[in-house]
């Protein structure tokens, strides 16, 4: 998230800007899925993930909370692992909203 990459607008996830025609990741239904945020910026963000809800994993990997948003920390990262149960196309999104207007969301499919 962020950092110097290819994409087109100030914010990015995996150096991709914005929505693009194909999702930054398939999931099949029932797939569970360990997914790393991390942020190469000075900024902390708040990610959320639209239609699913999922664990956070603690620096000591304790599972905490079960919740569809979660910060990450400038500089920093956390794991969050996730059943994909609900199909459909979900956003992945920053939840500062300048973030996002600026490039700083993505979507994912679960079919």
């Amino acid at each position: 998230m962020g950092g110097r990459h290819i994409g087109s607008d100030l914010w990015a996830f995996n150096a991709r800007s914005g929505l693009s025609e194909a999702p930054w990741h398939r999931f099949v239904r029932g797939e569970t899925a360990l997914i790393m945020l991390r942020t190469d910026t000075a900024f902390p963000h708040g990610i959320h993930l639209r239609g699913h809800d999922f664990h956070e994993v603690w620096d000591d990997g304790v599972l905490g909370h079960c919740r569809d948003a979660t910060p990450v920390d400038r500089r920093a990262s956390r794991d969050i692992p996730c059943v994909s149960d609900n199909p459909g196309k979900w956003l992945l999104h920053c939840h500062t909203l300048g973030h996002q207007a600026s490039g700083m969301k993505t979507w994912v499919e679960v079919a």
